[in-house]
């Protein structure tokens, strides 16, 4: 019997799943298992037998394709060696005839002519003869002929190595003075330019002193050949002369593209390979077709010569394995190693490379071949294997399907003889539950089913005297909810009156209490204002007797100055002179001693001022209407016009504003205080602006939820952002001295709307463009918080 779990017990399964779950746990499940480990052990050991041919294959295809490629490439080596050779008899020939008088046939001398342009050159060719190219770079005299002519006694030993030679499709002698002698003959006007410095080629400077210090035979990159032979590469034989330095010539055989290919071609390389021939620096020599398609190139063989060649032109950078992104560690590790091998990915197919050194020119041989031609067999012997596990596995699934059809039906039967009698019970439960609780007895085959269906019927009828007296009760307690719910409703009601009038009462109070607090920070605000007015009257008057005094001392020391001037004037000029320079700086000093006294005189008057008690008490009043009064005020102190110059005033007054509840005087004074430094600043920008400008003063009022906002904005010099946070501080001007601008107007402006009316007062600036100062005031009348005078004088 299952033991189950309190916690999370299992689902209820039917007689059927529970039966043949049984069968599955003690009889099915330990024989298929044993039958999949045997299977296991098949398809372990055949993966075991593979990995083990596969790594004996590898193992027998890297030393072969090894031994291949250093194989091929001694044979590549040895005939490049001939080439080699052959270069260095031509060389050895060269130097020979530097040093050699001759005196050729007439036939030879017969076809040597000069060109237009004042190159010489043979015009035709004989048999056994080269083709010869004097540059018009040298000035052409008896003597360049005399030097062409000495040189066609090398013509027999090129025309001998070019049909001794099966790779090389030309032989040549070029001298560093642009001579040019090559075999087989053309017509070489046409294939090189008669002006043709072979110095700048690199079939001549490869061989140089400074490329070649050695002097050895060197073997060049693949470049198209300006005599029209196409893609070729060259090996070169510098020519020096007894203690010379420099070469006089260079001796160079051609092998074209062409012809390496086809000496690749004829390599016999198994598992579908071919091989591929790569120069010391990277670049490929000879690219089969196979190549080309896995490489993505067309290999150069054939070229239209429409233009002469006037220079080097190399292989391009896709040729280069060294400048391929997709095999730049791979070419990397074939020119760092001599010989080796590693796989390689080309066109999505794997590749087995074995590469090894062409000796003496520091070529590499590569040999690759399709990993999957290599494991082929090993891999068609692992399919039968494979094959033969699936066919085992397909057969034994056959089996335990028709197996367990057959067991399934038999606990199908068995399942059916326990299953209807406990459907029955399950049957008479349900009308039981649906308050039919009279049911017949059953009678069934086991005991234990028939005890089941006796308590069944028993405990039916025990249902049936219950419900009853729960359906009495029921009726009882829904009787004492209706009266219950009467009485919540009628005390709900008795309290949600109380609550309303408690909320209005302690609205009321907070009301009250709001407009206590209000008036004592006005009482409070003007006890300050008062104190401090009486505190900097004092203070003004006793500056101000002695302020008086060094003005009127000022303006007697002028006059005393003046009159001493006028005195001397009677007095010799040579006597007089140092009087007079003093008198000059008396008077300056007593104009700027006034100058100075008159401002402060100013600071004082304006501090007294502010000083002096004012009304300015709150009451209700209409918002445009005081702006109205603030543009007449500042109209009459000159904002529309002064000495001639116009201003713009522009105007936006909302209707909605309406009224708001603020000391008039007080706000005027701000409004007027924003308007003279709004005119100032744009009359400052008119007299410094060169453009056209039209000075515009804009004053708009606004009315949001909350909040009334007036906008005074100037299109003058602005203010820059530096000293933008300061422009509220008491005594801070942005003003020239001496104009009677002291910094209060602005910071008395700030203490208005905030302090007083509890709003708030916003700067926005932009030099050259703009100056934008808010008003925001909020509509609740409480906001203000004191009443008092401050002073308008800027």
């Amino acid at each position: 019997m299952a033991i189950l779990d309190n916690k999370h017990p299992a689902p209820p399964r039917s007689v059927l799943q529970f039966i043949w779950g049984a069968y599955l746990r003690s009889a099915l499940v330990p024989i298929l298992l044993i039958e999949l480990v045997l299977i296991a052990a098949y398809i372990i050991t055949n993966e075991v037998t593979r990995e083990q041919n596969l790594a004996t294959l590898e193992r027998l295809a890297t030393e072969q394709l090894m031994t291949t490629a250093q194989q091929q490439a001694a044979l590549i080596g040895q005939q490049l060696a001939l080439a080699a050779r052959g270069v260095d008899v031509l060389r050895r020939q060269a130097q020979r005839a530097l040093r050699t008088p001759y005196v050729p046939d007439a036939a030879e001398r017969a076809r040597y002519a000069l060109s237009p342009e004042g190159a010489l050159y043979t015009t035709q060719g004989l048999p056994g003869r080269a083709a010869m190219l004097y540059s018009n770079r040298v000035r052409i005299g008896e003597a360049e002929q005399a030097r062409a002519l000495q040189f066609s006694q090398i013509d027999p030993v090129l025309a001998a190595l070019q049909d001794d030679q099966s790779l090389t499709v030309q032989s040549y002698v070029l001298t560093r003075d642009s001579m040019i002698r090559v075999y087989p003959y053309f017509d070489i006007l046409k294939r090189l330019p008669p002006d043709m410095d072979v110095t700048r080629h690199n079939f001549f400077y490869e061989a140089d002193a400074n490329h070649n210090p050695h002097h050895q035979i060197v073997w060049t990159d693949v470049y198209l050949d300006p005599a029209g032979r196409g893609w070729v590469a060259s090996v070169l034989a510098p020519v020096y002369q007894e203690g010379g330095s420099l070469p006089e010539a260079v001796a160079g055989m051609d092998i074209t593209v062409e012809r390496f290919i086809a000496q690749v071609r004829e390599l016999h390389i198994p598992w579908n390979g071919y091989g591929v021939l790569v120069d010391k620096h990277g670049t490929l020599l000879a690219l089969p077709s196979r190549g080309e398609q896995e490489l993505g190139l067309k290999e150069l063989t054939h070229t239209t010569y429409e233009d002469i060649v006037k220079q080097d032109t190399f292989k391009p950078d896709a040729f280069n394995l060294l400048k391929r992104a997709d095999h730049h560690s791979f070419g990397a590790k074939i020119m760092f190693d001599e010989q080796g091998q590693d796989t390689v990915v080309l066109s999505g197919q794997r590749k087995q490379v074995a590469w090894s050194t062409v000796e003496g020119t520091g070529w590499k041989l590569l040999i690759l071949v399709d990993q999957a031609q290599v494991f082929a067999k090993a891999n068609d012997l692992n399919s039968r294997f494979n094959r033969i596990g699936l066919s085992m596995l397909a057969a034994l699934v056959a089996f335990y399907l028709l197996f367990f059809t057959w067991l399934y039906r038999k606990v199908r039967r068995l399942s059916v003889s326990l299953a209807d009698p406990l459907l029955d019970l399950e049957a008479m439960m349900q009308r039981i539950a649906q308050k039919q609780y009279v049911q017949p007895v059953p009678t069934y085959p086991i005991a234990e089913l028939q005890h089941t269906g006796e308590g069944l019927v028993q405990m039916g009828k025990s249902l049936e005297q219950s419900n009853r007296s729960l359906e009495e009760a029921q009726r009882s307690l829904e009787q004492l909810n209706l009266e219950l719910e009467e009485r919540i409703r009628l005390r709900t009601g008795e309290l949600q009156e109380a609550n309303r009038a408690l909320h209005r009462e302690i609205a009321a109070k907070q009301a009250l209490i709001h407009e206590m607090l209000r008036i004592q920070a006005q009482m409070i605000q003007s006890e300050k204002l008062a104190s401090l007015g009486q505190l900097v009257a004092g203070i003004a008057h006793e500056i101000r007797n002695p302020l008086n005094f060094i003005n009127n001392m000022a303006e007697v020391v002028l006059e005393r100055a003046t009159e001493l001037g006028q005195n001397l004037a009677t007095i010799p000029e040579a006597c007089s002179s140092p009087i007079q320079e003093s008198i000059e700086d008396l008077k300056q000093s007593a104009a700027i001693i006034d100058q100075h006294g008159r401002r402060a005189s100013r600071i004082i008057q304006s501090m007294m001022e502010h000083a002096r008690g004012g009304a300015g008490t709150f009451h209700a009043i209409d918002v445009n209407r005081l702006v109205e009064q603030a543009l007449r005020v500042s109209y009459l102190r000159g904002l529309g016009h002064e000495s001639g110059r116009q201003v713009a005033l522009e105007r936006e007054l909302d209707p909605k504003a309406g009224q708001i509840q603020v000391s008039p005087e007080e706000l005027v004074r701000v409004l007027e205080n924003l308007l003279q430094n709004a005119r100032f600043a744009v009359l400052e920008r008119q007299r410094i602006s060169t453009a056209t400008y039209t000075p515009t003063i804009r004053i708009r009022t606004s009315c949001a939820s909350d909040k009334v906002m007036i906008v005074v904005e100037d299109n003058g010099s602005g203010i820059p952002r530096e000293i933008l946070p300061r422009i509220f501080e008491p005594f801070f001007t942005t003003k020239p001295p001496g104009e009677g601008n002291i910094g209060l107007g602005l910071s008395l402006s700030h203490d208005i709307i905030v302090k007083m009316h509890g709003g708030q007062l916003t700067v926005e600036s932009e030099p050259d463009r703009y100056t934008r100062f808010t008003i925001s005031l909020p509509k609740d009348p409480s906001v203000g918080t004191a009443s008092g005078r401050v002073s308008d004088d800027l």
